[in-house]
């Protein structure tokens, strides 16, 4: 669970990235529903759906709550004779699911936040080859989790960045009115070259960070006079 919240899927708005890959294994495997679904503590939320209209189911074993409990993908040929499915309520109840593979969604940790899976209304078999078919698509998803992970990973640095950059120029910039205020304009002067110094170099962390080329000399953070 500290891994599902840590990725910050859950409850966000859809995605045509993930919408796409459910609309493709389903197209793929010629079945009406397929969903990606992340397990939360008391539900299933579907992060994208394809053929199912309910954002969200409970949390009931033999399905996806079941299918992250493994590594390996979870197989329901025929879901009204396995016992491993037998009280689902997709089973039991009116959608009369009898098909199920599912391959859980697992991050680079080792954490299973969900399942990709697709779903038949009726039972059928499966080959190695439509496994590992579901199984690369399953990796598309983990590799956007990934991604955007990454992405506000490095905007939440970025944003610590310029808090830091913010503090250090008020700091010094408050010393050296202090210090001018008190006639002493020798440290005022050093307070405004430390504080100068200080912007730089973080600022050209920021760009090594970026992929940005070259050095920062001591006159790059003074705007110029407009002509």
């Amino acid at each position: 669970m500290a891994a599902v919240h840590r990725y910050d899927v859950l409850d966000t708005p859809p995605d045509g990235a993930f919408d796409r890959v459910t609309a493709l294994a389903a197209r793929i495997f010629e079945v009406p529903i397929s969903t990606v679904s992340i397990v939360d503590h008391d539900r299933i939320w579907f992060k994208a759906r394809h053929g199912l209209d309910a954002p969200e189911i409970g949390r009931d074993p033999g399905l996806c709550a079941s299918a992250i409990c493994q590594y390996e993908p979870w197989v329901v040929t025929d879901a009204e004779v396995d016992p491993r499915t037998l009280d689902n309520p997709l089973v039991a109840g009116e959608l009369g699911l009898r098909f199920y593979l599912g391959v859980p969604l697992t991050t680079a940790d080792g954490h299973n936040l969900g399942v990709l899976n697709v779903i038949d209304v009726e039972p059928r078999e499966v080959t190695e080859d439509e496994v590992e078919m579901l199984e690369s698509l399953a990796a598309i998803v983990v590799d956007e989790l990934e991604l955007r992970l990454a992405t506000r990973s490095t905007h939440e640095l970025r944003r610590q960045h310029a808090l830091v950059v913010n503090d250090e120029m008020v700091q010094g910039l408050t010393a050296a009115q202090l210090a001018l205020e008190l006639g002493n304009e020798e440290l005022a002067r050093d307070s405004v070259a430390k504080t100068l110094a200080a912007a730089r170099a973080i600022v050209a962390e920021l760009l090594e960070e970026s992929g940005g080329a070259g050095t920062l000399e001591p006159g790059d953070l003074i705007r110029p006079a407009s002509t």
